[in-house]
């Protein structure tokens, strides 16, 4: 059992500090990131595993500043831990399209490393040298570079070549840096402990001595499962008890750690050196947990395949809902600057309406004067020249011709005069439409239904202009006996109908331009209103107002 080293220790801080990104996913890289990083240190694989998926599928999206190498070489090596040699050369391979020339050199000296680590455990051990050599070429400081000669000679020592490893492991052993480094000084003494033995070098027993009072000191039960079983096979011909004492310790070490492989090597060395029922007792064992561990293995693979199917279309299913909530608040976003253009042209529309409307009653105001009260001014002014004031028949007419100025000025202030919206306001209009009342002309008001004490200042202007105008305008062309005005009102509106039964008209283009101002004044309050008129049938107008 030789103990190999990935560069993780150095590594770690280097590639997490390269992490950082002001993308808009970096919050979620990092949290998974860091989350997979627990679980890793925990041993937790299976749950790192998880977390350094959904790092990678986040960082994947913009993999700003390479962002996505971290978390596959994480996976990578959870896949080589697991003994998914396959799996992990795939991810290393994955990683290998992202790196160029910005890299952090830390990242090649970790695949390189991990591809030699992975090519060794399945016992290519050409390939597994040629990458330690692209690894060792690029490592980027010394304790780096000693720990991939020692990966290297473990490789030889896998193939037996005990001489070439010792060469390697002899002059680095009392390097400063490994003594700074007790966990690396203690590889290196076992597998130089190891290899002497395998010499026939009397030393060796010093150098596998230290490494075992080393790593109790330090607590590393993963070491001391190796140099326990390396002991265990140094004293195998000279002291037989001595030998298991220290197999049963690489056991019991090895169960700590959960390592299957390195219990099932030591049962595999007790079978060899116990005899009788003792001997069968350590093979069966051998063989179940053999049995057991091809089971682990096929089902890790399958479970990590399952992980990143998994993974991935969970985060698939959070960009997708990400997505929809994006493109459900660009349409709110989109309705809401739509429904400010709508409503501010509509406001637009109205206020030229207001100042058409206000022109329009201008223009009918001044003509009314000079049309009108003008020419009556005129006339009253004539008839005193010309005519002897002195004689009673002449002064009457006078008179009457100035009363009726008088009339028609006061009906055009009381026209155009302000209206009373507070208290008084619907007797006010009720006074307004009777004083079209004639003896020709009968006119009927209903306002049983109509509640003027909730609806605006503006609303109730506008229905008062617009009934004055309509009555006026029934004065001027209807020639008609009855004109009928009711009002029906709900929460949401009021709704306004008049209709007479004079001449009416078949040009209702003609009507319509006539009454532009109660036309305007309705549109300007976001009212609705239909004319409906035929000749000889009377005319009938229908208002809807919202409150």
């Amino acid at each position: 059992m030789i103990l190999k080293k990935v560069l993780f220790p150095i590594l770690f801080l280097i590639l997490l500090s390269s992490c950082d990104s002001d993308d808009l996913s970096v919050k979620k890289y990092k949290e998974y990131t860091n989350k997979g990083f627990e679980f890793f240190n925990k041993k937790e694989y299976d749950s790192a595993f998880v977390y350094f998926e959904k790092s990678k599928s986040f960082s994947s999206k913009t993999n700003k500043d390479n962002t996505i190498v971290f978390p596959i070489l994480m996976i990578s090596d959870i896949q080589r831990i697991k003994n998914d040699y396959h799996g992990c050369e795939e991810s290393l391979t994955e990683a290998l399209k992202y790196v160029d020339k910005k890299t952090d050199i830390s990242y090649l000296t970790f695949i390189y490393n991990n591809f030699a680590l992975s090519y060794s455990e399945q016992a290519d051990y050409e390939e597994a040298l040629k990458y330690y050599n692209l690894s060792l070429k690029i490592a980027s400081d010394d304790l780096s570079k000693l720990i991939i000669k020692n990966n290297i000679a473990y490789n030889l020592l896998k193939q037996n070549k005990f001489y070439d490893a010792k060469n390697i492991l002899e002059p680095i052993k009392n390097n400063d840096s490994l003594k700074k480094n007790p966990y690396e000084l203690a590889r290196v003494l076992d597998n130089l402990g190891y290899a002497k033995f395998k010499l026939n070098d009397k030393s060796a027993i010093d150098d596998l001595i230290k490494a075992k009072k080393n790593r109790a000191e330090n607590n590393d039960d993963i070491g001391l499962t190796a140099t326990s079983m390396h002991l265990a096979e140094y004293y195998e011909n000279s002291d037989n008890n001595l030998a298991k004492t220290y197999a049963l310790k690489a056991f019991k070490y090895a169960s700590k750690v959960e390592n299957p492989d390195d219990k099932l090597e030591a049962l595999q060395y007790l079978t060899r050196v116990s005899l009788g029922e003792e001997s069968k007792k350590y093979a069966l064992k051998s063989f179940l947990l053999n049995d057991s561990i091809k089971t682990v293995k096929q089902q890790a693979k399958n479970q990590f395949a399952k992980i990143k199917y998994d993974s991935k279309k969970a985060i698939e299913e959070s960009q997708k809902q990400k997505q929809l909530k994006e493109y459900f608040f660009i349409g709110i976003i989109l309705l809401c600057g739509f429904g400010i253009l709508f409503y501010y042209r509509i406001k637009k529309k109205n206020k030229r309406k207001i100042k058409e409307t206000v022109y329009h009653t201008e223009t009918r105001i001044s003509k009314k004067l000079h049309d009108e009260l003008a020419n009556d001014v005129h006339n009253a002014i004539a008839f005193a020249e010309t005519q002897d004031l002195e004689n009673p028949i002449n002064k009457e007419t006078l008179l009457e011709n100035l009363d009726t100025i008088y009339i028609r000025a006061r009906n055009i202030s009381s026209e155009n005069k302000d209206i009373d919206t507070g208290e008084n306001y619907l007797e006010k209009l009720k006074v307004m439409i009777a004083s079209y009342n004639s003896n020709s002309t009968n006119v009927i008001l209903n306002t049983a239904s109509f509640d003027d004490k909730n609806i605006s200042k503006e609303i109730k202007i506008t229905i008062y202009r617009v009934l004055q105008e309509l009555m006026v305008n029934m004065k001027k062309h209807s020639h008609c006996s009855i004109v009928s005005i009711g009002f029906k009102s709900n929460k949401k509106a009021i709704e306004i109908n008049y209709s007479d039964n004079g001449i009416g008209s078949a040009n209702l283009l003609n009507l319509k331009n006539g009454l532009q101002n109660v036309e305007n004044r309705i549109f300007s309050i976001n009212g609705t209103i239909n004319f409906d008129t035929a000749s000889d049938k009377g005319f009938k107008v229908k208002i809807g107002i919202p409150k």
